[in-house]
């Protein structure tokens, strides 16, 4: 029996002993930045990256700036989309001594910028000024998204899925198509085209704000100076629209009612001035007239701005990057425009 237990042992110790060899490359080299804490998630002097989740991101970099004493008072919550209504610009419009943070999430759903409001309000946050921007795919989601990319953080929920959280990420790492592409970068020291094919790593050259945790895309903005950025290769993200008016199907169910709801309340409660932004997207496809005539009833008529459908923004493909995120100069004008005419 002992000579069975022991070969026994053998074999359990040989069938997991590349996982073993694969947990502790995990845990040292931590690609995904969920197992420490850094002071700063973004280096931009990498020469490649592997895609982070942007929610961990942001909530792990208020947390960090908040022990540092910023003390911040003003948020633009949204999904990356959001991201280019810079802050710089937006401080033009607010009261001098605003202290901003970007917020967003890629992918961001409703439900998850329900969450980081309540977050803030339970951390006892004054919420002076916020910057809400919306779009139909946003507003959709009224659940946690899956996926090691989209999942909520942790800290926005108590923690409560921390473990599944843990998990999502550590079996992402061994999938076959990640782990052939990490390993690669990681002996190569290059980015590949499959690996940007597949969204397994970047290399994008982007800037990054740790204080106001807002990323910008200076060097495609000095490309399109150059007149050097529209390339064919761009170009083919530019598909043909109908230029006909078409809206979307209705999006506000009961669940997002709920949220939507308790978002007004708590801004009610910190006598928050905010603005309400429904994204110009480059499919010139109208939020539905209902979910804008509700949005309009819960934040008021005067503080929900529709740039959906066609319009002068949606209308020039140099208005955007690609067909999913325009550029600064959109945000700009619509936070000139929103801001000046109350």
């Amino acid at each position: 029996m002992r000579k069975f237990l022991l070969t026994a042992l053998r074999f359990v110790l040989i069938g997991t002993m590349p996982l073993l060899i694969l947990l502790v490359v995990y845990i040292k080299s931590d690609p995904f930045k969920v197992l420490y804490n850094y002071d700063e998630y973004y280096d931009t002097n990498d020469n490649g990256r592997v895609g982070l989740n942007k929610d961990y991101v942001s909530s792990s970099t208020f947390l960090n700036n908040s022990k540092r004493n910023k003390h911040y008072d003003s948020f633009i919550f949204g999904s990356s989309r959001s991201i280019f209504y810079q802050i710089s610009h937006w401080k033009t419009h607010l009261p001098i001594n605003s202290n901003c943070f970007h917020f967003d999430a890629s992918n961001e759903t409703l439900y998850a910028m329900n969450k980081k409001v309540e977050f803030l309000d339970g951390k006892g946050v004054k919420i002076k000024n916020a910057l809400v921007v919306f779009d139909h795919g946003l507003l959709s989601q009224d659940k946690s998204k899956s996926g090691h990319l989209f999942m909520i953080s942790p800290a926005l929920v108590g923690d409560k899925n921390m473990l599944s959280f843990q998990l999502t990420f550590f079996k992402a790492f061994l999938s076959t198509k990640f782990l052939r592409a990490y390993l690669d970068f990681k002996l190569s020291g290059e980015i590949k085209p499959y690996m940007r094919k597949s969204n397994l790593l970047d290399d994008t050259k982007w800037n990054y704000n740790m204080e106001l945790n807002e990323l910008s895309l200076d060097y495609f903005e000095e490309l399109m100076l150059k007149n050097e950025y529209y390339t064919p290769e761009r170009m083919a993200s530019f598909y043909e629209r109908e230029n006909v008016r078409k809206s979307y199907s209705i999006c506000i169910g009961e669940n997002q009612k709920t949220m939507l709801m308790n978002m007004k309340k708590i801004f009610d409660k910190h006598q928050t001035s905010y603005r309400i932004v429904i994204s110009p997207l480059y499919d010139q496809l109208n939020l539905n007239e209902a979910d804008v005539t509700y949005l309009k009833t819960i934040f008021g008529e005067k503080n929900v701005y529709d740039f959906s459908g066609i319009n002068k923004f949606t209308s020039d493909y140099k208005n955007y990057y690609e067909s999913s995120h325009y550029r600064p100069k959109v945000a700009n004008e619509i936070m000139d425009s929103i801001y000046l005419s109350k």
